[in-house]
């Protein structure tokens, strides 16, 4: 006959057979048994020997109507802010996206301006000596 050891909120009972486990578990559904084939200790529930009688736990109470009104009310008003600020990002990633493509556009029209600028101010430089050289010659004779 096998006897079982049972530890219920830290207090050992036992060894106990089979008729007598059943009617401690009957008393303390949530104890812990033990057999010396036990690696461990394990909850009563998972002991396939033992008859246990679960009373179902009652059901849940229903929800009061005006508080899941409330709830849906507050849903629908937070996804309607969710489509106002998904609206507005929309708007932002366009017009970002806009502004990136004038800021390529001017990038590029100013980087033209400056070689031609440079490209000017090289053509004046040149002009310039030529004058210089020309004058030069014209005040030694």
């Amino acid at each position: 006959m096998k006897e079982w050891y049972f530890s219920n909120n830290g207090e050992i009972s036992g060894p106990l057979g089979l008729t007598a486990s059943n009617r401690f578990i009957a008393k303390h559904p949530d104890a812990y048994a033990w057999h010396p084939s036990y690696a461990q200790w394990i909850p009563v529930c998972q002991v396939e020997e033992f008859d246990i009688k679960f009373t179902p736990p009652p059901p849940p109470i229903a929800i009061p109507a005006q508080l899941i009104e409330r709830f849906i009310a507050k849903e629908q008003e937070l996804n309607s802010a969710l489509g106002r600020i998904e609206t507005r990002l929309d708007a932002i990633t366009v017009s970002l996206a806009d502004f990136d493509r004038d800021a390529n556009k001017t990038k590029t029209v100013t980087q033209k301006l400056n070689q031609e600028v440079k490209t000017t101010i090289q053509s004046i430089n040149e002009h310039y000596e030529a004058l210089q050289r020309t004058l030069a010659g014209v005040t030694t004779k």
